[in-house]
């Protein structure tokens, strides 16, 4: 995946993006940066009707390219140097999004996976799946 931000992109649309291409991920824009494994407290979180442009002091347009394969660490720092702004990558845990502080070695595809995993939605499916394929 990749995302051409400039400072008129709203934070929402980048969202937006990056759970299109990972369902039960999603990031979040906060003013200040954390540190590695570590959470980004609740209280610096950025609305996301903001534009790049807002929320950022460095005024260039960045390309930022996304792998599956990318850990989350180099996600958020990526975005650090690049923007100049700090993100965290939420996972989906059943219906809830929660910071992913601890699994900030992991993969998007695998951290996307855990998402998938914890959603009742997709246990529900396989048990019924499962029914169908004996028949």
């Amino acid at each position: 995946m990749h995302m051409e931000i400039h400072d008129k992109t709203l934070l929402s649309d980048i969202q937006k993006t990056f759970s299109d291409f990972y369902p039960y991920l999603s990031i979040q824009f906060y003013r200040d940066h954390h540190p590695k494994y570590e959470a980004s407290p609740n209280d610096k979180l950025i609305d996301p009707q903001k534009t790049i442009g807002e929320v950022r002091k460095t005024h260039v347009s960045a390309l930022i390219e996304i792998q599956p394969h990318y850990h989350v660490v180099n996600v958020e720092r990526e975005f650090m140097e690049r923007l100049g702004i700090s993100v965290q990558v939420m996972k989906k845990e059943k219906d809830q999004w929660e910071q992913t502080t601890g699994l900030d070695n992991l993969s998007l595809k695998d951290l996307n996976i855990l998402g998938r995993n914890s959603s009742d939605e997709f246990v529900v499916e396989d048990y019924d799946q499962s029914f169908e394929d004996e028949y």
